[in-house]
């Protein structure tokens, strides 16, 4: 399946017809970024391959941008105001920018910094690349200032955007841009990637290189799922403190382990409970990093508290929690 995208690519390349702006979309973890990122080394390879040379001087660039710790590569510019702001990810290849997060968004002033960048003459390929990663992290106003961009852009520039939750783009962006469905990878896939053989670590990946890889270091959290989804209600109660005291990458890796977990069971019960706990899971999972109370989330999904504590407003339910 990932050779069928990679053909794909390597046709529109060698005929010149890569879109100004694409869209790699699909299942977190499943190498979305990589093609992508494979495809910006091509556009500005300067032996003009594709897959890219590896060997000139952009690609060593690109590839020493890889290797690179993202501290080391911040780019800062001035607001409106002339406050310092984070703009973006900048290593020593001058045609290239990677636009991300410096939190949980990416905001309008990174944007006008992209813009700025776009009307740039490339310094050292014939076109530039500006790499959006996670591109639902734009809100609104960034993703509206990103479109004047896009409704005109420059014909030596290149937008690369990766997400996992496309239905956060808006409609005017997702129209202006090339959108590739990227497919989840194959047990077998997974299998030649990983070294992973464990038939039951290879099926709740999903398909995703991340997950698996996270599955085969860290065995407890499936454990823990398994706890939280069939313990008894002394057992929740002390899984559910310890999650808390968890990184919030790992808290997620757990919900989404759940997730998965939950799914298999409504495929097989299509019961309403196992539906409304996978509902449960998804709000979880959107608004982590929002400040939601995760334990009481975890007894909500074993039909618990019907609220849950948190910093901003969780979909569907009301602030505040209720024994």
């Amino acid at each position: 399946m990932r050779e069928k995208v990679k053909r794909f690519l390597s046709s529109l390349f060698y005929h010149n017809r890569v879109p100004s702006s694409i869209i790699f979309y699909g299942k977190e973890g499943i190498g979305k970024k990589e093609l992508g990122f494979e495809l910006a080394m091509a556009l500005l390879c300067l032996e003009n391959k594709y897959p890219p040379c590896g060997s000139c001087d952009s690609c060593r660039h690109m590839e020493d941008f890889k290797q690179k710790k993202t501290e080391e590569l911040k780019f800062y510019g001035e607001d409106k105001r002339g406050k310092k702001v984070y703009l973006y990810l900048r290593g020593d290849h001058p045609d290239f920018i990677y636009l991300a997060p410096e939190k949980a968004e990416i905001k309008i002033d990174q944007i006008r910094g992209v813009k700025d960048f776009a009307y740039l003459t490339p310094a050292l390929s014939k076109r530039k690349v500006i790499f959006i990663e996670p591109a639902e992290a734009m809100n609104p106003y960034a993703q509206n200032a990103l479109l004047k961009v896009l409704e005109e852009p420059p014909e030596d520039t290149h937008f690369i955007l990766i997400t996992s939750q496309l239905q956060k783009m808006l409609p005017t962006v997702k129209s202006r841009s090339f959108l590739i469905e990227v497919p989840p990878l194959t047990q077998e896939e997974l299998k030649a990637l990983t070294g992973i053989e464990d038939p039951l670590i290879l099926e709740l990946a999903e398909g995703s290189i991340n997950m698996a890889k996270k599955l085969r270091e860290d065995r407890e959290l499936l454990n823990m799922a398994k706890h939280i989804l069939e313990g008894d209600v002394l057992t929740l109660y002390k899984k559910a403190l310890e999650v808390e005291k968890w990184e919030q990458e790992r808290q997620y890796l757990l919900l989404r382990l759940i997730q998965t977990l939950l799914h298999k069971r409504y495929m097989e019960s299509r019961s309403y409970e196992d539906k409304k706990a996978l509902d449960i899971v998804s709000s979880g999972l959107e608004y982590l990093s929002k400040g939601i109370r995760l334990s009481l989330l975890l007894f909500q999904i074993r039909g618990g508290n019907k609220n849950v504590l948190h910093k901003g407003t969780l979909s569907g339910y009301k602030q505040g929690a209720s024994g």
